[in-house]
């Protein structure tokens, strides 16, 4: 029997004529007897004990006679099944239903006795309770395994984390009112108000009136919290903790540990705490917020949402040769085979760091600059590795100033706690498999932009040794004009000994050739040698701001960049990893944007081919077409376009150019006279990677475009989401290559150390993996999220701080919602399919009839408008199923297709025949003559339009591409479902198409870097239908150009479909594109 059908007296005081049930005087007495045993109701003389009823709750220690009266008179608290009060901790004893059988059963199990906290909440409670039992129960696993192990432990009171737990336990329990049928409970109403305001950014005010208002609308008697201060205390029982920490007013040091008590700081001596009245409390002149990291590792192993993918990483299966996560890649590998012990235990956690500034101002408030240190997990799938929900943000670093070579003051805390989680780990309830483990964690590298590299890593990021690859064997030098660092020329080197280009002394400096092998990469401990040789001292051991110019090691700027010794350095395994520091490829990638764009339409203030560029010149290359006259004109270069030119690459780029819908910004609202401005990141990278293979083929000279075309190229090839190793292999090749191409072309002052720094993505690539989970992306836009977490503008850093912490509440318990509660994660996005397909009451019908898909837009029913279309449709799906039909080749139905072969089918099938399947049957009857039409189709990620809805938008999402021996492209014209007649009721859906001929050379042509088809020319078969499951997505783009031509050919892009899953879970966002094409191989110019 279980516990609540053992004390249902409890909750059963009053018969139908108000008096006192004998049974619940006998189980009072029972509960009596317990309570006196108690250790701390023996310390009180047998005279005090808690009140369990419900107006104290168990919050007020009571004289035992005045319990016993407030017990007879109101009864029970709701829910108070497990005295955990009074006796019983979680799995504490089953007591009878009676005083006399409570003390002779001595307080043992019953038979049927069921675990109240792990197994089944009051069953008259609804699945809702469930939940919340279950979320409770995963929050809190070493309070829960605490109490499940002391069924022969003399009893104690619950220390607080046990108080805590049992108090959350009853508020998922307790009912939002007597009688609530629909299995509200005081907790779950509060966590799903907190989802509200999180998942809504919602204003406190606006909350507190919810609260009021929703606890007003209620029966009087109901427990529901009435102002957000109230849900608040409730839910961050499930929270997770954080922390302050002082620091001092000019960053030199943090008030913490053994400098706690420190009443100024220890380098620059000023005070600690601002000067305050008598009886005030003190208030630092600044402090950091610290969230720490080991409890936010276990919440991962505490949910069921992530708690058996965190050994994703160890139980994938990977292709060999190709590399599509980090786990895949050889730093990855490399850092298992040094460290076995680690490797062993799947369960361990690889984390990345991240970091850089925001004003949560924005650009046209006051100068504030805040740095989060951010953290991601690499353990889970590509699906939820780098998703917001799994970013933690660590430490949020306090503003107004900028941290500068301080950084690593406020690291200390994160840097501690890391080393404790590589010694001795922390020990973590895994709730996948219910079981406690040793967790341990490895921080495998950081992620930032080039000045934050510097920051983190300690290697000064500008100057001419300002590569930290290179280090010191670099071939940078000044401009005497420009007065900046020039990285021309610095790339031969990287060629094969034996290239052509090494021993050339004119289209590079004039007079030079290079013999000297590409620089050798220094393993870490070389490193950490050299940092200790040169004597780089830690930002910690002198102070935050001793970093100055006076104070730099012998050497600097000439010899070496270290301004420091980088408290990464701290961590014990961090020499002997492959790869520490990323270079972010997004920043890189839109330098070189910025660069060509601004010296390709001559950008005033913006272009690289300036007058003190062209002063530059003569000195450095023997190019004497460029060189200003001795009248001072300055010669109009080949890779400036000319006002006709311009004119129409920004007409090309506002009217022509579109994207499918999400892709990339509307373009045409980013040019803004005659030039393009206000192009977000991500614009950059599209604009590059998409439209630079192709945009400058009729405007520039062949050799421009072939340069600018390659480097495209190369950034859309290193950015594919799978990479392979002989894709890596040939992008270290053709780099070099290309950087060569363009020093030819642009002057000098055009190479600064952004376009050095892609000659060594790939390398990074290789020991790294794929871009997409070492770039600024996805914190970029976490960093953004929180900028909007900033409600209060006076107290910015705590508004930040309790935003993500309610944040991080709200992740952990929206899971465990009813599946109709709607949240932010749930609510089906815009290319949403429906997920399911149809589903049949037989087995064997074709997955050509169960595509997941979804209509959308104005939904009609018509009738078939031409006979041909109807036959041509039940062709289409005779062809599909053909290997059903007995007898029939391939040759005979392509013979037959144009002879009504599906009229030649249904004649040749008997009816009834039970050969074929009922499906059978009923397809070749032939669809009724009713169909459903709709303007846009959602399936597999994609979302369709057809021409006529879609050709007057701003985007572009009727190209459609078919796959085969010969690929066709073509218009979509039609979105058609079709049904069958009969007991099934088969429906599929079709696309009719207006394709164009695929006749190569004639109607479409290859070129090194994708495909055109000719817009004039069409496929002269009819064969418009396809099936919609077959259908992948592509825009058509034409090419920006002057003259006229009687050819006009569309370059084809082809589009990745948005949020599917490939392979092992593997998200696809937009921008990339999932395996990279055969790369071309870059060529010399001629």
């Amino acid at each position: 029997m279980s516990i609540y059908q053992l004390r249902e007296w409890m909750y059963n005081r009053q018969d139908s004529d108000g008096l006192l049930r004998k049974e619940f005087r006998d189980g009072l007495e029972g509960f009596m007897y317990q309570a006196s045993t108690l250790q701390i109701t023996i310390e009180s003389g047998n005279k005090y004990m808690y009140c369990p009823c419900p107006k104290c709750m168990n919050r007020k220690f009571l004289l035992f006679s005045r319990v016993w009266s407030h017990l007879l008179n109101r009864g029970f608290m709701q829910n108070y099944y497990i005295w955990y009060c009074h006796g019983e901790g979680h799995g504490g004893n089953a007591a009878s239903s009676s005083s006399s059988n409570y003390i002779n059963e001595g307080m043992h199990f019953g038979e049927n006795y069921v675990d109240p906290v792990l197994e089944h909440p009051p069953v008259n409670y609804g699945s809702e309770v469930h939940r919340m039992h279950e979320m409770v129960t995963d929050a809190f696993p070493e309070t829960a395994s605490t109490f499940r192990d002391t069924h022969n432990v003399a009893y104690e009171e619950p220390n607080a984390d046990a108080r805590k737990f049992f108090d959350t336990l009853a508020a998922a329990d307790q009912p939002l009112y007597d009688g609530c049928t629909k299995g509200h409970t005081k907790l779950s109403v509060a966590a799903r108000m907190m989802t509200l305001k999180t998942d809504g950014n919602i204003s406190q005010f606006i909350m507190d009136g919810w609260a009021d208002l929703i606890k007003d609308i209620l029966p009087d008697d109901n427990v529901a919290t009435d102002s957000y201060y109230e849900i608040q205390k409730l839910v961050f029982s499930l929270g997770l903790p954080s922390q302050m920490i002082d620091v001092c007013v000019d960053n030199c040091m943090l008030y913490w540990k053994d400098d706690d008590k420190l009443q100024e700081c220890r380098f620059c001596h000023k005070p600690r705490y601002k000067p305050q009245g008598r009886g005030r409390n003190k208030v630092p002149y600044q402090r950091m917020w610290y969230l720490p990291i080991k409890d936010r590792l276990r919440r991962l192993y505490q949910s069921e949402r992530t708690a058996g993918l965190m050994r994703w990483h160890a139980d994938h299966s990977q292709t060999e040769g190709e590399i599509r996560h980090p786990s895949d890649a050889k730093a990855w590998k490399h850092f298992q085979a040094v460290h076995p012990d680690f490797a062993s235990e799947k369960r361990n956690v690889y984390l990345g760091l991240c970091t850089d500034g925001f004003s949560p101002f924005g650009m046209s408030g006051r100068q504030y600059s805040l740095w989060p240190i951010i953290l991601t997990p690499y353990n889970l799938p590509p699906d939820m590795c780098m998703q917001r929900e799994f970013l933690i943000m660590s430490i949020l670093i306090p503003g107004p100033k900028h941290p500068r070579r301080s950084l690593d003051v406020f690291l200390q805390p994160l840097i501690e706690e890391l080393k404790e989680l590589w010694y001795t780990g922390a020990r973590t309830y895994d709730l996948s498999c219910k079981r406690n483990f040793t967790m341990r964690a490895v921080l495998m590298w950081t992620i930032s932009d080039f000045p934050a590299y510097g920051m983190l890593s300690g290697w000064t990021t500008h100057g001419r040794l300002s590569c930290p690859y290179c280090l010191d064997r670099t071939d940078a030098f000044q401009l005497k004009h420009g007065r900046k660092t020039s990285w021309f020329d610095c790339h031969r080197r990287f060629l094969p000994l034996n290239h052509r280009y090494r021993r050339n002394n004119k289209l590079f400096k004039k007079n030079k050739t290079v013999r000297v092998p590409p620089p050798v990469i220094l393993s870490g401990d070389a490193i950490e040698a050299r940092i200790d040789h040169y004597g780089a001292e830690s930002t910690v051991r002198r102070g935050g701001n001793w970093h100055t110019p006076a104070n730099m090691p012998d050497g600097y700027g000439e010899q070496h960049n270290w301004h420091k010794k980088s408290i990464f350095w701290d961590l014990p395994y961090w020499s002997s990893h492959l790869l520490r520091h990323n270079l972010d490829v997004i920043h890189i990638e839109k330098n070189f944007f910025d660069n060509i764009m601004h010296t390709v339409l001559n950008v005033k203030g913006k272009t690289k081919d300036s007058v003190k560029s062209r002063l530059d010149l003569p000195e450095i290359c023997s190019r004497s077409e460029l060189h200003i006259t001795h009248e001072g004109e300055v010669p109009v270069a080949i890779f400036q376009l000319r006002a006709a030119e311009k004119l129409s690459l920004f007409k090309w780029a506002t009217a022509d150019v579109k994207f499918p819908d999400g892709y990339v910004s509307n373009l045409s609202k980013c040019v803004q006279g005659q030039k393009f401005s206000v192009m977000k990141s991500h614009d950059c990278h599209v604009f590059m990677e998409r439209l630079f293979p192709f945009a400058f083929a009729e405007l520039l000279h062949p050799e421009v475009h072939a340069a600018i075309a390659a480097i495209g190229a190369f950034f859309r090839d290193l950015c594919t989401r799978t990479l392979t190793v002989d894709v890596i292999c040939k992008l270290q090749e053709n780099i070099p290559m290309v950087l060569c191409n363009m020093e030819q072309i642009f002057p000098p002052a055009f190479f600064d150390v952004m376009e050095h720094l892609a000659v060594h993505l790939p390398y990074e690539a290789e020991l790294g993996g794929p871009v997409h989970y070492r770039w600024m992306y996805t914190f970029e836009r976490f960093m953004g999220y929180l900028k909007g977490k900033a409600k209060n503008l006076a107290r910015v850093e705590g508004s930040i701080v309790s935003g993500s912490l309610s944040q991080e509440t709200s992740h952990f318990t929206d899971f465990y919602f009813p599946s109709k509660v709607r949240t932010r994660k749930r609510v089906p996005k815009r290319y949403d399919d429906g997920g399911v397909g149809r589903s049949y009451p037989m087995d064997g019908v074709p997955n050509i009839f169960s595509s997941v898909g979804r209509l959308g837009g104005c939904i009609k029913e018509v009738w078939w408008a031409d006979e041909n279309d109807r036959h041509n449709a039940q062709t289409e799906f005779c062809r599909q199923v053909r290997e059903c039909i007995n007898g029939v080749t391939d040759t005979e139905l392509n013979k037959r297709k144009d002879q009504h072969f599906a009229s030649w089918i249904k004649a040749s099938v008997t009816p009834g025949d039970e050969a074929y399947p009922q499906w059978f049957h009923e397809l070749i009857k032939g669809p009724i003559w009713r169909i459903t039409t709709a303007p846009m189709y959602c399936t597999r990620g994609y979302v369709f339009h057809t021409f006529n809805y879609g050709n007057e938008r701003a985007t572009a999402n009727y190209g459609v591409c078919v796959k085969g021996e010969v690929d066709f492209y073509g218009m979509l014209q039609d979105i058609i479902e079709v049904q069958y007649p009969g007991m099934l009721g088969l429906r599929c859906i079709l696309f009719k198409c207006d394709w164009f001929d695929p006749t190569p050379g004639r109607g479409v042509r290859e070129n090194k870097y994708g495909v055109d088809v000719n817009q004039s020319r069409r496929y002269n078969k009819f064969e418009p239908f396809i099936l919609a499951s077959q259908a992948e997505q592509v825009t058509f783009v034409p090419y920006p150009r002057v003259r006229t031509s009687e050819i006009t050919w569309l370059s084809v892009v082809k589009v990745s479909p948005r949020g599917t899953i490939v392979g092992d879970k593997d998200d696809i966002p937009p921008m990339q594109q999932d395996h990279c094409s055969v790369i071309a191989e870059a060529e010399e110019n001629t």
